[in-house]
């Protein structure tokens, strides 16, 4: 069997033990099925709590490495650290694979040092097009971002030339295509048969629908339209419920938007939860998921969403409108228009028959969507 670099993740490190994020250690669960031995080439950010729920020890794969890297927490603080990069392709050149999961920093490196060997270049996210949506950003930020980090994009194109290529979605494959790049487009998933869970789709309670929001608290996640959205629902159905999970820098505005729209008892926000169970069981008791993001790789939200049974509406972000059909799997609804979700969501509520199909027929599909099939069509089919 080879032995498999993998540059992707940032590694926590507490008390000398190594940890992941449940949806990274997951995912390096099923790749080491496939390799000796796999050296994770990462940042490492010191942890002063232990792993508990949030994080997962890696120490339970016997065939893992780490090799540690100064931990920067973005593209622009890791140029410094451009040497430590540079030394570790160096010592690290002998592995008989390597992946690189863009827009790591560097992860470019692997075209030099890798020269004959089997290379995967997985691209999981756009941050051109993150910071071109992001409202957040005067136009003069939004030039600049992008101007610096073209360099780094350029890169990246130069090494994917006899490099397997891989991307989150079809829109992502579809762009690297206007620079010559051919990639294939896979549906990132972590989803096994414990995240699988059907329920008679009765229609909404009396009191009002329960609806959902799982991601980052970011501008860009749409969040606030969401909750604008939510604002009409509780209006007509007075027993309606949000709740949001996640955690970011957006938070505390999107609380004193609660606030000012009078919502405080209404919407619950629970913070990060990473524990897989106790996500399965709040997506579990709530009736339709919202989204609302601006841009998307493949949001895997969606799928757990999906997998559980819920009813979606979402913006056509990502490759959402490639993999499932409006009115048939989810409900589509216009970018920064709340109005739109409070008519989507409104829909759902008055037909439980349409809300039974939507849910049975994104079930379906999805079953097809496990992180067994999405790790083996790029370290094994690939």
């Amino acid at each position: 069997m080879a032995k498999l670099l993998v540059h992707a993740w940032v590694v926590h490190r507490d008390k000398g033990r190594y940890y992941l994020p449940y949806t990274h250690w997951v995912y390096l669960k099923e790749i080491v099925k496939y390799y000796e031995e796999v050296c994770l080439l990462s940042p490492v950010q010191q942890h002063k709590e232990k792993g508990g729920n949030a994080l997962m020890d890696i120490g339970c794969f016997d065939n893992v490495k780490v090799y540690a890297l100064p931990y920067s927490g973005s593209y622009m603080r890791a140029i410094p650290h451009f040497p430590a990069y540079l030394n570790a392709y160096r010592k690290l050149k002998d592995y008989d694979e390597v992946y690189a999961r863009y827009p790591v920093p560097f992860g470019w490196l692997g075209k030099f040092f890798f020269k004959g060997k089997k290379r995967i270049i997985h691209f999981v996210g756009d941050p051109v097009d993150a910071a071109k949506t992001n409202p957040n950003f005067s136009r003069l930020k939004k030039f600049t971002m992008i101007t610096f980090f073209m360099p780094e994009h350029s890169a990246y194109m130069w090494a994917c030339k006899g490099a397997q290529v891989f991307t989150n979605g079809h829109h992502l494959r579809e762009k690297l295509s206007g620079w010559g790049v051919h990639a294939k487009a896979v549906i990132s998933s972590t989803l096994n048969d414990a995240d699988f869970y059907t329920r008679e789709i009765t229609g909404i309670t009396d009191d009002g629908p329960k609806l959902l929001y799982v991601g980052y608290l970011r501008k860009a996640k749409g969040v606030e339209t969401v909750i604008r959205s939510f604002q009409i629902v509780q209006r007509k159905y007075p027993g309606s419920r949000l709740t949001v999970v996640g955690s970011g820098e957006f938070e505390r505005e999107l609380k004193d938007l609660a606030a000012v729209l009078h919502l405080d008892g209404h919407i619950h926000f629970a913070g990060h939860v990473d524990n897989r169970q106790e996500l399965n069981s709040i997506l579990r008791s709530h009736d339709i998921f919202c989204f609302a993001s601006l841009s998307e790789g493949s949001p895997r939200v969606i799928l757990e969403a999906m997998a559980n049974s819920l009813a979606v509406v979402s913006t056509p972000v990502g490759s959402l409108p490639n993999v499932f059909e409006d009115k048939q799997e989810i409900l589509f609804a216009d970018f920064n228009d709340h109005e739109a979700f409070y008519q989507k969501v409104d829909t759902l509520v008055k037909d439980r028959t349409l809300m039974q199909q939507l849910s049975h027929n994104a079930y379906t599909k999805v079953k097809g969507f496990t992180i067994e099939g999405f790790i083996k069509s790029i370290f094994h089919e690939g």
